[in-house]
């Protein structure tokens, strides 16, 4: 049976939606619903499959909602930008942690899932940023054993390089004594140096949402960073999450 339990006798009639089945020992005849049954076993060894056992999935909820109460988890970045290398999951991750770190300084009341424990059950659950997207948030939530989600996106466009320069001119004297004349003049030398240097510009915005475990959307901004440095996330996820809900703006 599909529920574990093993029923000996004989089967006598087999119909679409169950079997006659006779408990050994016994004349009368029980009707079983297939839908019950996981297997017959005859008496000549041959197995007959009726119906495959529910098995719980990976990503059924293994937590209850006093256990998630207050808990945040952080999920890994999606990233949009022109510059492959920006694309990478080691980017993704690194902007997961600097908004970890930044929900951890800058709220109260909250506790932040660490990173590690969030990616390992999204691994252990055969989930990436883009697989995650197919899941509602309130399972993602119970999933995670969290009351929140958090999901961001971040954008950052390469802009080009900018080159800057500048040169410095010194003068180097030195005093000598006229042999004829008996008197001091005055001679030396100029030297000059340039100095240049390159540096990458980026255009960055930050776009951050909120669920609960119950589906709800609590939070939903998105703002361009302020600097051209690919580090602007940072101060950008700062000034959002400041703002979130739980976050020391918002007091």
């Amino acid at each position: 049976m599909i529920n574990g339990e093993t029923k000996d006798g004989k089967v006598t009639g087999i119909h679409e939606t169950s079997i006659d089945f006779v408990y050994t020992g016994e004349d009368l005849t029980y009707e079983l619903k297939k839908s019950n049954i996981q297997k017959i076993v005859f008496a000549s060894g041959r197995t007959q499959i009726i119906s495959q056992p529910q098995v719980q999935t990976s990503n059924s909820p293994t937590s209850t909602a006093a256990e998630r109460k207050n808990k945040l988890a952080v999920l890994p970045f999606t990233m949009v930008s022109n510059d492959q290398g920006l694309m990478s999951e080691a980017m993704s991750g690194q902007i997961q942690h600097a908004a970890i770190n930044s929900f951890k300084k800058n709220t109260h009341q909250i506790i932040v899932q660490d990173p590690m424990t969030t990616n390992a059950l999204l691994l252990k659950n055969n989930l990436d940023p883009n697989s995650i997207k197919t899941m509602m948030p309130q399972k993602v939530a119970e999933l995670l054993g969290v009351e929140f989600v958090v999901y961001g996106t971040a954008n950052i466009s390469f802009e080009g390089t900018r080159s800057y320069g500048s040169s410095s001119t010194t003068y180097k004297d030195k005093t000598e004594k006229d042999k004829d004349k008996k008197e001091n003049k005055s001679s030396g030398k100029e030297f000059t140096s340039n100095n240049s240097s390159t540096v990458s510009n980026y255009d960055t915005s930050i776009e951050l949402n909120i669920f609960s475990d119950t589906g709800s959307n609590l939070y939903s901004v998105s703002r361009n960073g302020f600097g051209n440095s690919l580090d602007t996330y940072d101060g950008t996820l700062n000034y959002l999450i400041k703002r979130c809900p739980w976050g020391s703006k918002n007091k």
